[in-house]
């Protein structure tokens, strides 16, 4: 009898670590998470994808909202048309082929249409729209960086190429930011100015980790500020960041909706937790809460 029940213990065992992968991979498919200068893309409706050729695919829509290019849908030739400055894309729908300011180029996957929308490959618009796309295999998320974040990134890994790590001196004329493991430096307080915007008074970017963003908006219905508590970065406070975000908050919101942001925002203490979108409100502001499975806290405030 003993045996019976050590043979049905292994076999069950077995069969457990032959579903471990599969099931793994449909976790991941389900979370892939994209950051624009650090800030959290939100995809309320059409998803991004890992494609077969295992390149990350995004509505078309990201590229003109996000990336501040203007799209172009021609349904005759089923070609997408993207412009931002003097640079144009034109992709075509299920070729590999595709033209940046005229001259043609190849990529090794296609746009395509799926749930009736337009789908663009994420690596190869956001690049010929001088971006630098970094992809974290391990976080399943990719980082967009633009303008000068961009250059300032390109010029970081031509001095890395270059630096003699041997050399002691080679890296005391570096500036004193926080570095996590993939190498990316970010500000902190201190060493930013802090701002005042539509009487919120923050940093950037704090030492405890949380990162905070301003627009300017005409109009209401707008959102203005976004914070968020990060997860992805090394040397995060989480309960640090909690703090910072609660009197941010407090500067302009009514007390007692703080109290049940910051109560919800509390429910999230592990980067696999998942807050779903969740609307607060006082009588001048509307936020937001909201984290994907693996992503960061994003904290949305608007006129309403």
């Amino acid at each position: 009898m003993k045996l019976k029940k050590t043979g049905f213990v292994l076999m069950s065992l077995i069969l457990l670590l032959a579903m471990m992968p599969a099931m793994t991979s449909a976790t991941s498919k389900l979370s892939i998470v994209v950051e624009v200068n650090g800030n959290l893309i939100s995809f309320p409706d059409a998803k991004p994808f890992m494609d077969k050729s295992n390149r990350v695919q995004v509505p078309v829509r990201f590229v003109s909202e996000a990336l501040g290019a203007e799209v172009g849908w021609d349904s005759k030739s089923k070609q997408v048309t993207v412009e931002m400055g003097e640079d144009t894309i034109v992709l075509t729908m299920g070729k590999k082929a595709y033209t940046v300011n005229g001259q043609t180029k190849q990529m090794d996957t296609v746009a395509q249409q799926k749930q009736n929308r337009t789908f663009v490959p994420l690596r190869f618009v956001s690049e010929a729209l001088g971006a630098k796309v970094i992809w974290h295999k391990d976080l399943y998320s990719v980082e967009i960086l633009t303008g000068l974040a961009a250059v300032q990134e390109e010029k970081k890994d031509d001095k890395d190429d270059k630096v003699d790590d041997t050399a002691d001196d080679a890296t005391s004329t570096l500036p004193k930011y926080i570095e996590d493991s993939w190498g990316r430096k970010r500000r902190v307080e201190g060493e930013s100015q802090k701002q005042t915007a539509e009487g919120f008074s923050f940093y950037n970017s704090y030492k405890s980790g949380l990162g905070a963003s301003y627009e300017s908006v005409d109009g209401k219905d707008m959102m203005f500020l976004q914070s968020s508590i990060h997860f992805d970065r090394d040397g995060v406070d989480y309960d640090q960041q909690v703090k910072d975000l609660d009197e941010l908050l407090r500067q302009k919101i009514n007390s007692e909706t703080v109290d049940k942001i910051m109560k919800y925002v509390k429910q999230k203490t592990k980067r696999d937790d998942i807050l779903e979108a969740k609307e607060f409100s006082d009588k001048v502001y509307g936020i937001q809460v909201e984290s994907r499975y693996w992503g960061n806290i994003v904290v949305s405030i608007w006129y309403k």
